[in-house]
């Protein structure tokens, strides 16, 4: 299920009923939430969405380049 919508719309409270749901029946195991930024993951207690897929984010490296 993909779950979108514009701030404030009460996407973090469906995560939450659904999260409720699949607790009441032993099933909370079976799902895996994802989230685009690592705050909103730690909020809706999921991943973000590279580390749920598997997917490895090149790191840029620092300073000046030549």
């Amino acid at each position: 299920m993909l779950l979108t919508g514009p701030g404030g719309t009460g996407k973090t409270h469906v995560v939450g009923a659904v999260n409720k749901l699949m607790s009441a029946y032993r099933g909370e195991n079976r799902i895996c939430y994802l989230a685009p930024t690592g705050g909103i993951s730690k909020i809706i207690n999921g991943m973000t969405v590279h580390k749920g897929l598997g997917i490895a984010i090149k790191k840029r490296g620092k300073g000046k380049s030549n």
